[in-house]
């Protein structure tokens, strides 16, 4: 009896047991669902809510912002040691203190080697049978000889991944480089670092001797002209010059005419080109002069025997240290229907090889020699700047001057003339080297302007199918 009382407490304790455990874990499983409709009623957006927009935590703002922030521009830093080479046809001090010092200094990883040769073709031609390629070139005798010796290497996309500001650059600088691609396509072949600046420096004490004011800025050809015949003669048993030409600048004037003197055709108009009759017409009235141009001379502006020199404003710094000459500098004159406007620009430009392995280290260079830190550099050194600031063009040579004189040279950064129009002959290096080296002969002109200037073209013919027949 006992014992069968026992079993049925056994199976009612297991049964009620097991009815706890059925109905704990519904209790459990009820629990987790109500939690899970709580969890995804405070995510999913309600119909009242659906049409405002959703919250943005403050990680996906920055996300987002990280996503959509531009590319950071490159880092114009060369931090690993490289030795980039330079030709141009200067001597080592020259090139330290256009180029190495100044680089080197600012990228203490970078040596700078000078390639002292003409950028030519036979000596591009030279360097490469000695095993050597420049890293980066001063293209002064034009773009059309690089392309000969497959040296062109187009610097847009290069300027665009670097963010190379070009409107900072004098305008005429760039369209004149552009100008130059010897293909057509406008392309940028290398980076103006140096502007020439033409002016007339004028001895003060001379001016003073004859009792004439001054030259000013502004002048015609014709005014100071006339002002020349005014200091041209002999004062104390000396003979002064009143308006002479150094070699590169006697081709200016026609310059600020924009003339160009061979057509894409290889056509040589000089006889029947106004600008170039204008241009003769001048240079014979300067010549005229009495005493402007004798036969012989020794009359030099240093030996303050020349009252009025026209020539690059580089020539600053060995007219700054001759003792005793007191001079000044103006604008160079200009034609009356073209007041105040010089010649078009002339840039000193650097480019790099294509066969450089240093292309992105060779470019930080560039950007940094035409940066405003260094253009001030190199301008305050006798350099012109190629940037526009008018503020800067007042310092030129500043670092030079070892005692309290001021010169005023802003006003050299006239207007430039309109770029003529390229051609393969390459009027910088060619014809307009040409015509200054005829010079002398035009001195000696017995003929008129017409018959002299056809003698001259058919000349200049005879030099391009030589040229022709050699190529």
């Amino acid at each position: 009896m006992k014992k069968a009382k026992m079993n049925k407490s056994r199976q009612f304790l297991a049964g009620t047991a097991a009815g706890t455990t059925s109905r704990s874990w519904r209790m459990f499983l009820l629990m987790v669902m109500l939690m899970f409709a709580t969890a995804c009623s405070s995510t999913a957006p309600s119909s009242e809510s659906s049409s405002m927009p959703a919250q943005t935590t403050k990680e996906s703002k920055i996300e987002n912002a990280s996503e959509s922030k531009p590319s950071d521009p490159p880092k114009d830093t060369i931090d690993h040691p490289v030795t980039l080479t330079f030709m141009a046809p200067w001597d080592e001090e020259s090139f330290a203190s256009r180029v190495k010092n100044h680089v080197e200094a600012k990228f203490p990883h970078v040596t700078m080697e000078l390639i002292s040769q003409v950028v030519d073709e036979k000596e591009l031609q030279e360097t490469f049978a000695q095993g050597i390629v420049p890293d980066i070139l001063l293209a002064h005798r034009g773009f059309a000889v690089l392309k000969k010796v497959d040296m062109l290497y187009p610097l847009d996309d290069m300027i665009a991944s670097h963010e190379l500001d070009l409107s900072k650059i004098r305008s005429g600088a760039i369209d004149f480089l552009r100008a130059r691609d010897p293909d057509g396509e406008q392309r940028l072949l290398g980076l103006p670092i140096e502007e020439i600046m033409n002016g007339v420096f004028y001895n003060k004490a001379i001016f003073d001797k004859f009792g004439v004011e001054y030259p000013h800025d502004g002048m015609t050809w014709d005014e100071i002209i006339e002002l020349a015949k005014q200091v041209t003669g002999e004062r104390d048993g000396i003979a002064y010059r009143g308006l002479v030409f150094n070699s590169f600048q006697l081709t200016v004037p026609l310059m600020q005419l924009s003339a160009q003197g061979v057509g894409p055709d290889g056509n040589v108009n000089f006889a029947n080109n106004p600008a170039f009759t204008q241009y003769y017409e001048l240079m014979k009235k300067i010549i005229a002069i009495p005493g402007n141009y004798p036969e012989e001379s020794k009359a030099s502006f240093s030996n303050q025997q020349i009252t009025m020199f026209m020539t690059s404003a580089n020539a600053f710094e060995s007219y700054s240290k001759v003792e005793g000459l007191d001079f000044d500098v103006v604008s160079m004159p200009s034609w009356p229907d073209k007041r105040n406007v010089g010649s078009f620009a002339n840039p000193f430009s650097y480019t790099i090889s294509p066969h450089s392995p240093y292309k992105e280290e060779a470019f930080i260079v560039l950007k940094y020699l035409v940066s405003e830190e260094m253009q001030t550099i190199l301008h305050r050194n006798t350099s012109g700047t190629v940037l526009e600031l008018p503020a800067l063009y007042d310092q030129f040579g500043a670092d030079k001057i070892m005692d309290d004189r001021s010169f005023h040279f802003s006003s050299l950064y006239m207007e430039q003339a309109p770029m003529p129009a390229f051609t393969s002959y390459d009027p910088e290096t060619k014809f307009y080297a040409f015509l200054r080296d005829r010079f002398k002969e035009f001195q000696g002109m017995k003929e008129d302007i017409p018959t002299y200037l056809r003698t001259l073209e058919e000349e200049y013919r005879q030099i391009l199918r030589e040229e022709a027949e050699a190529n």
